[in-house]
């Protein structure tokens, strides 16, 4: 008996052994025979650490088998299935797991609810699972964990609800930099970014040894100025940057200046930083791209495009939808059609793609060649590709082909359409003096709580 207990211990140490240093997929497959066959698979600690390395290469479909072939499902093994799902392409079902977890009687820990609150933040379906993740949190006692806290703070911050948050982020009595950098990037993407720049201030001025800013609280704080074009602000941030010997230690740093200084209205700014990058993905070359376009320098931005493919970097769809605003806004057609037959020709075409092409076209006031493309495009146009066609119809006066567009892009029940989209259809209306009709639209706006922006006039 002795020897036999001795042989599964060996036995058991050498799967643990083989598990630590496997990498493929392959390897997984095989260990999990193996533990199966040997017997091993009955044993609670074998079956979850095989359920975590499952996990942790991602394979979804080896995983769930893993999980669901496990005699006795450990705590731990809930948690490694639920990490799994809340990155995957469906994160309720980590919800559902973890229901299945609390019916088993296991009991969640401050592993458990990162994972959890990120499935929920991802879902977006209800606040209410929010507040109850953090009930129970709070009642497990670890809300006040770091990394609960954190995870806390961005799934208030992805229901835009900035007042939890922000309580949260009060009520903790340890914050790292990690928790720092979090509660300041959640305010710059929650229109709180002056609230965000203030907490960046209070960082500084704290001269914690043990909470010191690094490349991501800097980027956060650009973004936070990028919010509301603070240049100054994001100058010193800069300046901060250089004299922490911060600059060149994050790709992302760079690009993050650049995109502040080319919102905040400082684009020889933020090419001086592009230039002086040593190294640029694409996500730098799209934000200088972007930038130049946005300033109404559609041949550099154009150029720079030619250049980012001569230095043998590939242009995302956030790259070519750049290029292409560049070419409608300064008319250079010709360029925007033969980049827009590039992207037809490598399959990356996307409904903003379209959209761009028909604002260019519309814009170069081509309305008969911009109305056919949509016709010939072969994906149901949306409601961003008739708001172009609708924006050009009207600043072209063709009401005719304007109240087309109405039709087609409110759909037939009449309930389609976004903000922007509404706001056109009220100008077609008002032009032709259908008043009834502005009223309508004026209604629905009003049911969809869309404002249209106030014009603003200085007189000096």
């Amino acid at each position: 008996m002795q020897i036999m207990q001795t042989l599964i211990k060996k036995a058991r140490a050498e799967l643990i052994s083989i598990l630590d240093s496997t990498s493929t997929v392959l390897h997984l497959h095989q260990l999990l025979a193996r533990a199966i066959t040997t017997g091993l698979w009955h044993d609670p600690f074998v079956a979850a650490r095989l359920v975590a390395s499952c996990a942790s290469s991602s394979d979804l479909g080896l995983t769930q088998l893993a999980f669901d072939s496990s005699p006795n499902p450990t705590a731990f093994s809930f948690n490694s299935i639920i990490r799994a799902h809340s990155s995957g392409p469906s994160p309720s079902l980590s919800l559902i797991l973890f229901h299945r977890m609390l019916r088993r009687g296991l009991h969640p820990d401050r592993f458990s609810f990162p994972f959890l609150l990120r499935a929920a933040a991802r879902t977006g379906i209800d606040l209410n699972l929010a507040h109850a993740l953090h009930a129970l949190a709070l009642r497990h006692g670890v809300a006040q964990d770091p990394f609960v806290a954190t995870s806390l703070l961005h799934a208030y911050a992805s229901f835009n609800v900035m007042d939890s948050a922000l309580q949260v982020f009060d009520e903790m009595p340890l914050r790292t930099i990690v928790t720092w950098n979090a509660i300041i990037s959640c305010c710059s993407k929650s229109a709180r970014q002056l609230h965000g720049l203030s907490l960046f201030n209070t960082l500084l001025l704290s001269r914690q040894d043990d909470v010191r800013v690094n490349a991501d609280t800097l980027v956060a704080a650009l973004s936070c100025c990028k919010g509301i074009s603070a240049l100054t602000h994001g100058k010193s941030v800069h300046a901060l940057a250089i004299r922490m010997h911060l600059i060149n230690t994050l790709l992302e740093l760079g690009t993050s200046l650049v995109h502040m200084y080319v919102k905040c209205g400082g684009l020889e700014y933020g090419r001086k930083v592009f230039d002086e990058m040593p190294d640029r993905d694409t996500s730098a070359w799209t934000a200088m791209i972007g930038g130049l376009a946005l300033h109404g320098r559609g041949d550099e931005a154009a150029g720079l495009f030619k250049q980012m493919k001569v230095s043998n970097i590939l242009p995302d769809s956030m790259t070519f939808t750049s290029v292409l605003h560049a070419c409608s806004h300064c008319g250079l057609v010709g360029m925007g059609m033969s980049i827009f037959n590039e992207m037809r020709e490598r399959k990356e075409l996307r409904m903003e793609h379209y959209g761009a092409m028909v604002d260019m076209l519309g814009r170069a006031g081509r309305l008969d060649e911009a109305e056919k493309f949509i016709e010939r495009m072969p994906l149901e146009p949306s409601g961003v590709v008739w708001g172009s066609l609708l924006h050009a119809s009207v600043m072209n006066g063709e009401v005719e082909l304007g109240e087309k567009c109405v039709k087609l892009g409110l759909g037939e029940d009449g309930g389609g359409g976004g903000g922007s989209f509404l706001v056109g259809a009220s100008n077609v209306y008002a032009r032709d003096g259908r008043w009834d009709e502005v009223g309508r639209v004026r209604e629905r706006m009003v049911e969809k709580g869309v404002r249209k922006q106030k014009g603003l006039s200085l007189v000096l």
